[in-house]
C-alpha cells in the first residue's frame, strides 16, 4: 500500500511526491462509484472535482432502484462522497487542465478553479457540497498542482447547452429538463413546452404524448423548423401546437418556469409547467485528447464493456463515454466496471492470469 495522500502543512497545496494508485477525475455518480470500489480494493484514490457537473443541479432521480420516492442527484453525490471517504478515498477541489504520461505514471495538472459563474449546479447545492468536502478533509488546489497516479479514470461528464436566462440554473431539474427517460413520467397531465427545431425535437414532442396531451413545441430560432412539412403535419394531427419563432424570455420564480414568451410581434405567452430542451450534450473530453484516448464522431470517449480506453491504464465512465444513456444507474455501473479494470491493471504479475491480455 502507498503512503496516504496528505497536504503539506500550511501550504494549501498537495504533497508533490505523493503517488496514487488511481486519480479519478470527476466527482459525480460515475467517479464516486469508481472511488468507492477502488478504495474497497485497498487502493489509494484521489478524486479531483471542479464542482461543474450534472450532479449539482436540482434534478431528482426517480428511476434508480431502491428509492421509491426518488432521491436528489445532489444527495447521491453527498452520500457517495461519504461512502468513498469511509474506505479511504481522498478529495481535491480543482480543475484538471492537463494530463500526460510520465514514464510509468500519469501526471495531472490541477488548477484551483472550482465552479464559478455559469458553472453547473445551484448555489445551495454547491455550498452544501463544499461544507461536506471540508468535513471530509477535501483539499483545494492552490495555484497549479501536479498529481502523479498509476492509473486514471476519466469521469468528466458533459456540458449541457441549456438556454441562458435569469434564474436558469435554479430551473434545471425542477422545471427545465432534457431527458424523457428520466422525467417523462412527471409530465403526466401537465402543460409541457418543447424547445427545438429539428427531427429530434419533433420526436421528443411526439414521445411526450404518452404522458400528456398538452404539448407545445417552439423552434427557438428564426426561420422556424428544420423538418419536412409532413412532420409538422404529424404534430398538428396529434394536437401538438407549433410555433416557428425565437424565444424572448422564460419567466420563472423559485426555479419554476411559468411560461414561454415568444419573440414575435405580440410577445405571445405560452403557459407551461415544464420545459424540455432538445440538445446534444458535449462530452468533456479535453483530458482524453491530451492522453491520446480514442474518441468517436460525437467526441465521446470510446470504451469497451469493462471501461478500458485504447490507452493502457486509462479508463472512462459516465456520461462522457460512448456506451451510455445518461442515467445515474448506468454511471454507477460504469464507475464500478472502471474500478475493477483499474484494479486488475494494478495487480502484481503473479496475481494475473497469464493467459489473459489486458486491453
Amino acid at each position: 500500500m502507498n503512503e496516504p495522500f496528505r497536504a503539506v502543512a500550511g501550504s494549501g497545496g498537495v504533497e508533490a511526491a505523493a503517488v496514487f494508485d488511481c486519480a479519478v477525475v470527476g466527482g459525480g455518480p460515475a467517479g464516486l462509484s469508481a472511488a468507492v470500489n477502488l478504495s474497497r480494493f485497498r487502493r489509494s484514490v484521489l478524486v479531483i472535482d471542479d464542482r461543474d457537473g450534472r450532479s449539482l443541479w436540482s434534478q431528482t432521480t426517480r428511476n434508480y432502484l431502491g428509492f421509491p420516492d426518488g432521491i436528489p442527484a445532489a444527495e447521491i453525490r453527498l452520500l457517495g462522497r461519504l461512502q468513498a471517504a469511509k474506505y479511504g478515498a481522498e478529495f481535491l477541489g480543482g480543475r484538471v487542465t492537463g494530463a500526460e504520461r510520465a514514464e510509468e505514471l500519469f501526471r495531472l495538472h490541477v488548477e484551483g478553479s472550482v465552479g464559478g459563474d455559469g458553472a453547473a449546479g445551484t448555489n445551495a447545492n454547491v455550498t452544501r457540497d463544499q461544507e461536506v468536502g471540508r468535513a471530509l478533509g477535501e483539499m483545494r488546489a492552490s495555484g497549479s498542482e501536479q498529481i502523479l497516479a498509476r492509473t486514471v479514470i476519466l469521469a468528466t461528464g458533459v456540458r449541457d447547452p441549456f438556454p441562458r436566462f435569469a434564474g436558469w440554473n435554479e430551473c434545471v431539474g425542477r422545471s427545465l429538463f432534457w431527458c424523457i427517460l428520466c422525467d417523462g413520467y412527471e409530465t403526466i397531465d401537465r402543460a409541457v413546452g418543447v424547445v427545438g427545431h429539428d427531427e429530434a425535437a419533433v420526436e421528443m414532442a411526439l414521445d411526450l404524448l404518452d404522458f400528456t396531451s398538452n404539448i407545445t413545441i417552439v423552434s427557438g430560432k428564426a426561420g422556424g423548423f428544420s423538418v419536412a412539412e409532413s412532420r409538422l403535419a404529424d404534430l398538428a394531427a396529434n394536437g401538438i401546437v407549433t410555433h416557428g419563432a425565437r424565444l424572448a424570455s422564460y419567466p420563472n420564480s423559485n426555479g419554476l418556469i411559468e411560461a414561454l414568451v415568444l419573440d414575435d410581434a405580440d410577445h405571445t405567452r405560452i403557459p407551461v409547467d415544464m420545459v424540455f430542451t432538445n440538445h446534444t450534450p458535449t462530452a468533456r473530453n479535453e483530458l482524453a485528447r491530451q492522453l491520446g484516448v480514442e474518441l468517436n464522431a460525437l467526441g465521446q470517449i470510446v470504451v469497451d464493456t469493462e471501461q478500458h480506453t485504447n490507452v493502457p491504464g486509462v479508463y472512462a465512465a459516465g456520461d462522457a463515454t460512448s456506451v451510455h444513456d445518461h442515467q445515474v444507474s448506468a454511471a454507477v455501473h460504469e464507475g464500478d466496471q472502471a474500478a475493477c479494470a483499474a484494479n486488475y491493471h494494478l495487480y502484481r504479475p503473479v496475481q494475473r492470469d497469464p493467459q489473459k491480455e489486458e486491453c
